[in-house]
């Protein structure tokens, strides 16, 4: 399967390492969006055509599948061509900044019948995927209650400042948080979808949407609910999760010294009701560069099957509470859910 790489920073790169570890990918394109990343791209990658233009990416028939590593605000546009134009997507997220545009999204997917995955690739983790395993098992009863918190340095500009431009970015509670808001989300699956949102916040100079802190509540019909928390103002990586059913309970974090660290550390305890005390549930290893990679390698097998991990449809729901949750912030108010 031939790929078409669009975005050559950070996480494009990672993409691109990860193709090339997996035999059954290849990596026959890449549009980069500045000269300064196409000539990287030319000097790290002899052999794959780099183009300045998306459409010239398009035309090109020797790719298979189109991966969207590019600005958020251009994510839900470039899908659409992508899905138009007869091509696979793999898109990160968000998949778009507005509601709007995430679902000319899912039709594109729908009406193209091609495959159209969102980068939600913590559903692969071995340490968050276990969790949602657990809770399937029945391990902590039922699930009422949970804490997820992010504490980590500030979020990087990224090329040319992108992530700190509102127009680009779209805000930072769709930058990272949405990848943990879908993961409460998965967990409480039983619960339904919440039905209400507040949130506070610190509000950052950098612009609308953008708090160098926030806190949010999720709250569930049946009285359950889930918090989480972002602090930008922190060092190094550190995620930490509590979650308690009436069943039992699970806490589990993970630490590096940022996002991208090969070598983290982690660990997920269990109590279950009646044990005498908790036990450690092993895990292989956890991190985004394990998932992503472990996400691209799915593609051998999900994208003839049309299979998505997370299809666009699916990451509507995670995507429309992140929206609500930055209209709570904006608002000051709590708002209700109308599914």
């Amino acid at each position: 399967m031939r790929i078409g790489l669009v975005g050559f920073g950070a996480w494009g790169r990672m993409h691109a390492g990860a193709i090339a570890r997996i035999p059954e990918l290849s990596l026959a394109a890449v549009m980069c969006g500045s000269e300064a990343s196409a000539g990287a791209a030319a000097a790290e990658l002899p052999g794959v055509t780099v183009y300045r233009d998306f459409g010239a990416l398009l035309r090109d028939k020797s790719v298979d599948l189109v991966d969207i590593c590019a600005p958020n605000n251009l994510h839900a546009g470039m899908a659409v061509a992508a899905l138009d134009a007869g091509k696979h997507v793999l898109l990160e997220k968000p998949m778009a900044t507005t509601l709007a545009d995430a679902e000319r999204v899912v039709a594109a997917a729908e009406r193209s019948g091609n495959y159209c995955a969102v980068g939600l690739e913590l559903h692969v983790s071995k340490q968050w995927a276990r969790v949602r395993e657990l809770i399937g098992e029945g391990a902590i009863g039922r699930t009422r209650f949970a804490n997820l918190t992010l504490f980590r340095r500030p979020f990087r500009g990224g090329s040319g400042g992108w992530r700190h431009t509102s127009e680009r970015v779209g805000s930072w509670i769709l930058e990272e948080p949405i990848h943990y808001i879908d993961l409460l989300l998965w967990y409480f699956r039983e619960r339904g979808l919440p039905v209400e949102v507040s949130a506070d916040g610190v509000p950052s100079p950098k612009g609308p949407g953008m708090y160098d802190a926030f806190t949010c509540t999720l709250r569930f019909a049946d009285g359950a609910f889930a918090v989480f928390s972002q602090c930008l103002g922190g060092f190094e990586h550190s995620l930490v999760l509590e979650i308690a059913g009436d069943g039992g309970a699970i806490r589990t974090w993970w630490a590096g010294a940022m996002d991208r660290t090969q070598t983290p550390d982690f660990e997920l305890k269990l109590q279950r009701a009646g044990a005498a005390e908790a036990e450690i549930v092993a895990v292989e290893k956890s991190g985004e560069v394990f998932e992503i990679e472990e996400q691209l390698r799915r593609l051998v097998a999900d994208v003839p099957r049309r299979a998505p991990l997370v299809s666009a449809r699916d990451a509507l729901p995670s995507l429309r509470v992140c929206l609500e949750i930055e209209r709570a912030l904006a608002e000051r108010r709590t708002i209700r859910l109308d599914w």
